[in-house]
């Protein structure tokens, strides 16, 4: 799968001037997920990566296979978010993970500006919280809402419970797109409405822009 996204930004590697908290992250991805096989780089001043790790969805136990690719940031949590007063469990650095069929730029991209908007906009991401745009961010779908949600994948939690930079906890948070009805529900009836609603439709792991909305 990784010839046809070689381009300038991704490449295996380290880069030479990662900060120690930047290969520490990187070594507890690689302890749960193996090597990333490829790595689309920040260009910007933030320096926030993304690294992609291949996966076969299906569980050992299980046969036939569902091959896709683990998507995660290094370098969000370098900064801490505006996490406000009253939010006291809330976790002020967190890191993004997107589970998808390919690992294209333009995935890579809308990954990348994702985790730098709490620090563009002086706000914060936490569980269940969405970020709506004006328009489909991915070719291929008509929803065009961001919606975080924690992991359930067992090594994906590990990660989780492992990462943390200047004595803060590190949250990993989910990246899913829901539908503006899907959206409409979550403000209407609460969130806990739609995860019923997700596990009723055996919601897929791996990003599908042709999904149908479950509203």
């Amino acid at each position: 799968m990784l010839s046809r996204f070689r381009n300038s930004l991704f490449d295996r590697g380290q880069p030479a001037d990662a900060s120690d908290s930047y290969k520490r992250r990187l070594a507890i991805y690689q302890s749960e997920l193996d090597e990333p096989e490829f790595t689309s780089r920040d260009p910007g001043d933030r320096r926030i990566d993304v690294h992609a790790f291949g996966r076969d969805f299906v569980p050992d136990c299980e046969e036939g296979s569902d091959e896709g690719y683990v998507l995660l940031t290094n370098g969000m949590s370098e900064q801490r978010m505006a996490v406000p007063a009253q939010a006291k469990e809330a976790k002020a650095r967190a890191e993004l993970i997107w589970y998808v069929r390919e690992g294209t730029t333009e995935i890579c991209s809308n990954l990348r500006w994702l985790a730098s908007v709490p620090f563009i906009d002086n706000t914060w991401f936490g569980f269940g919280h969405r970020v709506p745009m004006p328009a489909p961010p991915v070719r291929g779908t008509d929803f065009k809402t961001f919606l975080f949600l924690t992991p359930i994948i067992a090594p994906d939690q590990r990660i989780a419970e492992q990462l943390s930079i200047a004595g803060d906890p590190v949250e990993i948070l989910t990246v899913n797109l829901i539908s503006d009805r899907e959206y409409e529900l979550i403000k209407n009836e609460g969130l806990d409405t739609f995860l019923d609603l997700l596990d009723e439709n055996d919601y897929p792991p791996i990003f599908d822009p042709a999904r149908k909305s479950y509203v």
